[in-house]
């Protein structure tokens, strides 16, 4: 018996949040590059900290956060938190102009994720002149691994806007758990750059 092949890992984010990333870490590297180049010791330890800083919390704050979708759950990727939902232990999706998840852990916001707008879902007109709201993207995307997920396992799909009538441990697919963590790496950067910073300010 051959195993199905899994569905690939789908990334949503805000793609002008991300636009708007790039431009600044571009700014940052570009004045890093400009200092190493002309400046002398003195100013590059004083400017030098304060540039690296500026561009790490550009890539943690606009780059870093988002939603990964794969064939069994979501991965909420925050600022500096990281938190894996299984579809077992989701409840339910709150689209509105932020993003966040219910689960059997608590409520979990998804900070990358697009929302619907402060207008809400774009409201289109049919063929027979219906007018139907369409369903924001991340709803969209979300709700299709999670249906995709429960026909895997032979049982009727829920409604992403919607809790789940079920208690979770009677839901399809291996038993897991809500994992919220930490992101050392990035945080242990920024700290550091931090200590840098404020030591180039005061020996200035």
């Amino acid at each position: 018996m051959t195993n199905a092949p899994e569905s690939p890992r789908r990334a949503i984010y805000s793609t002008p949040t991300r636009v708007l990333g790039v431009a600044a870490m571009t700014l940052c590297a570009f004045f890093t590059l400009n200092l190493l180049l002309t400046g002398d010791a003195a100013s590059i330890w004083q400017f030098l900290p304060w540039l690296l800083l500026a561009g790490w919390a550009f890539y943690v704050l606009l780059w870093r956060p988002c939603l990964l979708v794969d064939a069994d759950g979501l991965r909420v990727i925050n600022i500096l938190r990281e938190h894996t939902i299984p579809f077992s232990e989701l409840t339910a999706v709150r689209v509105l102009q932020t993003v966040s998840f219910d689960t059997t852990a608590g409520r979990i916001p998804s900070w990358g994720s697009p929302g619907a707008g402060r207008l809400g879902p774009k409201v289109g007109t049919g063929a027979d002149g219906s007018r139907t709201a369409s369903l924001p993207l991340t709803q969209a995307k979300v709700q299709n691994a999670w249906d995709a997920w429960e026909r895997d396992a032979h049982q009727p799909a829920h409604d992403a806007g919607a809790p789940s009538a079920d208690h979770p441990a009677s839901q399809p697919g291996q038993a897991g758990r809500v994992v919220s963590r930490w992101n050392l790496p990035a945080a242990v950067v920024g700290v550091l750059l931090a200590v840098l910073s404020l030591a180039s300010a005061l020996t200035a």
